[in-house]
C-alpha cells in the first residue's frame, strides 16, 4: 500500500509517494530543475558601487563593516583580517577575483546586506586562506555566512520566537551570541541574500567552542530568491554546506575533504538542491556524514518542518584505513524531505539511516517510512550496512530485531517500485581529489541502474572551475 502526505514547500504542494508528481504537475521521478551543463551564465558581475581596488595588483584589506554598495574587481586581491560584516547595500564580486582570509577573518552577509559573487566557468571567484600555498590547512580562516529573514523554527543562541509558524530569530553558529549582526530569521520567505555562482571556498571553518563553529558556507534564514549555483567547499574544518531554515535554491554543489559533514540542514529548511557531490576523505570530526539532516534538535516537530527536495546526488565515503566511523546519509530529529537519484558508496558505517526520532509525529499520527522521508531511484554500494537497523521506531520494537523495514516490505527503502537498488554504480577514479594531483572523475559507468550527481546527461559539471589543492 502506498501512502501519501502533502507538504507545502515554497508555496507549492509536494506529494511524497511512489509515482508522485512534481509541483508543476509533471510526472514524478528524479529530474531536477537545473541542467547539468554550464547554464549559469558566462558573463561576470561587473559590480555595482565603487570599486575598492585603487591600485591594481595590490592586496586590499577589508574593513570590519560595510553598509552601502561596493565592488571587488579582479585587478586586486582582498584580505579578511577580521569578521567583515555587510550590513547594508550589495557587495558585488567580479569573476576571477580572489579573497584571502587570516585566522580571524570571515565574511558575514548580515540580514540587511546582499552578496552578488558571480564568477564564470573559466574565471571562478576564489575565497581561500591567506597562508602560502603548500602550508594551508582546514580552519585557516572563518568562511562565508549568508544571513536572511526567512522563517526558521528555532531560537538558537537565546533569541526569540514570535508566532506558531516560525518567525524566530537566532544567532548564527561560529559567532558570539551577543553579536547582533550575526542574527537571522523572520517571516520573509523570499528574502534575497544574494547569488553565489562559480565560487570556491577553501581551507575555512574556525571553531569558537563546542558546537560553535563556522562552516565553509553557512546559509541561514535565506529565502527563495537566494541562489547558489556551481559552488565548491574544499577542505573546510567543519561542514562544507549547512542550511539553517529558509528556502534558498541551490544546484551543482561540490563538497570535498571537509572535516565533518558535506551537506547539513536544520531548523525548518525547505529549499531545493539539484546536483550535489559529497566526497569525504580524511575527516577530523567524531561523526562525519555525507548528509546530516535535522529539523529542530530540542523540538523535533517544530514548524516549519525541515523538508527539502534533493535531486541527483553522489555521496562518497572514506575507505582509508583507521578512519573514524562514518555514515552516508543520516536523517533524524524530525526532518522530512524528498531525495531522488542518489548514489551512496564506500561509507564504513551506514549507507542510509533514520535515527534520533527520525520517525517523528506531526499533528497526531505517527509518521514513518515513506510518508515523511521519501527516497527513490537511488543506488547503494559497498557501505558497512546499506540500510541499518533503526532503534527509534515509535511503534516499538525489540532492539535485537530488525526495526528498519525489510527490502520485501512495501514501505521499505528497497521496495522495488521505488527504484532503489543495492548495486555497483561503477564510480570513476576520484582519488585525485585527495592527492590534489589531477582531476577526479565523479561520473559513473553503470548509467543503466544508477543516476547520481551528473545525471541525467552524465556531463562532468565539475570540469574547469574546481580545484583540489591538498595544502
Amino acid at each position: 500500500m502506498t501512502k501519501y502526505i502533502g507538504l507545502v514547500l515554497a508555496g507549492a504542494m509536494v506529494v511524497f509517494g511512489a509515482g508522485c508528481g512534481n509541483d508543476d504537475g509533471s510526472s514524478g521521478g528524479t529530474g531536477g530543475t537545473a541542467g547539468t551543463g554550464g547554464t549559469a551564465g558566462t558573463g561576470g558581475s561587473g559590480g555595482g558601487g565603487a570599486s575598492l581596488c585603487e591600485e591594481p595588483g595590490t592586496i586590499v584589506t577589508l574593513d570590519s563593516e560595510y553598509d552601502e554598495d561596493f565592488s571587488l574587481t579582479n585587478d586586486c586581491t582582498y584580505r579578511l583580517v577580521q569578521r567583515t560584516f555587510i550590513t547594508g547595500g550589495t557587495m558585488s564580486v567580479q569573476e576571477g577575483t580572489t579573497i584571502i582570509g587570516d585566522s580571524d577573518g570571515a565574511l558575514i552577509i548580515a540580514t540587511g546586506g546582499r552578496l552578488e559573487a558571480i564568477g564564470t566557468v573559466d574565471a571562478p571567484i576564489v575565497m581561500t586562506s591567506s597562508v602560502a600555498e603548500g602550508d594551508r590547512q582546514a580552519g585557516n580562516w572563518g568562511g562565508l555566512a549568508m544571513l536572511g529573514t526567512a522563517r526558521i523554527n528555532s531560537s538558537r543562541g537565546g533569541m526569540a520566537c514570535d508566532g506558531e509558524l516560525g518567525e524566530c530569530t537566532a544567532a548564527v553558529e561560529g559567532l558570539d551570541t551577543g553579536e547582533g549582526r550575526g542574527q537571522y530569521g523572520g517571516n520573509d520567505d523570499s528574502h534575497d541574500c544574494g547569488t553565489l555562482q562559480y565560487v570556491r571556498v577553501e581551507f575555512a571553518g574556525f571553531i569558537l567552542g563546542d558546537n560553535n563553529e563556522l562552516n565553509s558556507v553557512t546559509v541561514a534564514g535565506c529565502g527563495s530568491e537566494t541562489r547558489l549555483s556551481y559552488v565548491q567547499a574544499h577542505r573546510g574544518l567543519d561542514d562544507a554546506f549547512e542550511f539553517f531554515g529558509g528556502q534558498p535554491v541551490s544546484d551543482h554543489l561540490l563538497a570535498t575533504g571537509m572535516g565533518d559533514d558535506g551537506l547539513d540542514w536544520d531548523n525548518g529548511y525547505v529549499g531545493t538542491v539539484d546536483h550535489v557531490i559529497v566526497h569525504s576523505f580524511a575527516p577530523t570530526s567524531s561523526d562525519p556524514r555525507g548528509f546530516e539532516t535535522d529539523n529542530d534538535e530540542t523540538n523535533n516537530n517544530a514548524l516549519p518542518r525541515s523538508a527539502p527536495v534533493v535531486n541527483y546526488a553522489t555521496v562518497i565515503g572514506d575507505t582509508q584505513p583507521n578512519t573514524v566511523a562514518q555514515s552516508g546519509v543520516v536523517n533524524r530529529r524530525g526532518t522530512w524531505g524528498q531525495q531522488s537519484g542518489l548514489v551512496v558508496v564506500n561509507w564504513p558505517d551506514d549507507g542510509y539511516d533514520m535515527r534520533d526520532n527520525g520517525w517523528a509525529e506531526m499533528d497526531g499520527p505517527l509518521v514513518g517510512w515513506p510518508e515523511g522521508i521519501f527516497v527513490r531511484d537511488s543506488c547503494f554500494f559497498n557501505n558497512g550496512v546499506n540500510f541499518p537497523t533503526d532503534f527509534n521506531d515509535p511503534n516499538g520494537c525489540d532492539p535485537e530485531d530488525t526495526c528498519f523495514p525489510e527490502p520485501s516490505d512495501t514501505e521499505g527503502l528497497a521496495e522495488p517500485s521505488l527504484g532503489n537498488l543495492v548495486v555497483d554504480p561503477e564510480l570513476g577514479d576520484v582519488s585525485p581529489a585527495i592527492t590534489g594531483v589531477g582531476d577526479p572523475d565523479y561520473n559513473i559507468a553503470n548509467t543503466t541502474d544508477c543516476l547520481g550527481a551528473t545525471a541525467p546527461d552524465f556531463v562532468d559539471w565539475t570540469d574547469t572551475w574546481t580545484a583540489f589543492p591538498a595544502n
